[in-house]
């Protein structure tokens, strides 16, 4: 046999095991692409998984979440209905009082007519000429100081503008009584209280040039100098507290002063 014959074999097995190499490469790419491909669609399906329970945990916790504002709410509600049933309670008190005060009112104004009108009628008594018929005569004689006390309560019970009124014809009617220059302070008080500086700094004012001697003069300039220093006016502010330590040093008004005008920045 030729050494050409004997070497045949093995030349027609060389295709045949390239091919079956070739094959199997390209199977096992095949392989390879396909399990890339299933690793890919795992991940894909995990990543949709996480998605779902991030989200039934995002509805869970919102689901708490809206319970516990429900349950706020509840309590809000709750809260409301109590703060709604006090204050009708609230504002029928004040009713109630206000009902009250206009009582007092409508009776104290009453009351300083009927003592107006019994002071008039003494008035034109004791101008009339002197005759035997004294039928008309009041049982007893008129106190001015009915009067003032009835205009002092309405001040104290906050009824000002009455008060205020009422100071006024007191002091009409009795001009030169002891009791005259402390009813003008009381109509600036009034004034002063609901903080009406403009009508308090008149009253106040008035006090000093017709009472120059009452008792009342401290009180008043103490209160003329607060009010300055509620307008800002400072220098006649300290005016008129150094003028109540220098003309009253003794008087309680004086000590007040003294307070003030340390608490008053240095000009």
């Amino acid at each position: 046999m030729s050494e050409r014959s004997l070497k045949l074999p093995g030349t027609c097995l060389l295709p045949a095991i390239f091919v079956l190499v070739v094959t199997g490469a390209c199977g096992v790419q095949s392989d390879l692409t396909n399990l890339k491909n299933d690793t890919t669609h795992l991940r894909a399906q995990m990543q949709v998984m996480r998605e779902e329970v991030a989200l039934q945990e995002d509805t869970d916790s919102l689901k708490v979440h809206i319970e516990r504002l429900e349950a706020l709410v509840r309590d809000q509600m709750d809260e409301l209905l109590r703060m709604r049933a006090d204050m009708g309670q609230r504002v029928g008190a004040i009713e109630s009082g206000l009902q009250t005060l206009t009582t007092r009112i409508t009776e104290s104004d009453r009351q300083f007519s009927a003592l107006v009108r019994r002071m008039e009628s003494l008035q034109v008594q004791l101008s009339a000429p002197a005759g035997p018929d004294t039928s008309a005569a009041p049982s007893g004689p008129f106190d001015p100081g009915e009067l003032y006390d009835l205009a002092l309560g309405d001040y104290q019970r906050g009824s000002y503008d009455v008060a205020t009124r009422q100071f006024t014809q007191y002091i009409e009617y009795f001009p030169d009584s002891d009791l005259a220059d402390d009813a003008q302070y009381y109509i600036g008080e009034s004034y002063y209280t609901q903080s009406l500086y403009t009508q308090a700094l008149d009253a106040y004012e008035l006090l000093l040039v017709t009472y120059p001697d009452g008792n009342k003069v401290p009180a008043t300039l103490l209160k003329i100098a607060f009010i300055k220093v509620a307008r800002k006016e400072p220098a006649e502010a300290r005016s008129y507290l150094e003028r109540v330590i220098a003309d009253f040093p003794d008087s309680e008004e004086a000590q007040l002063a003294r307070m003030r005008l340390e608490l008053m920045p240095e000009d």
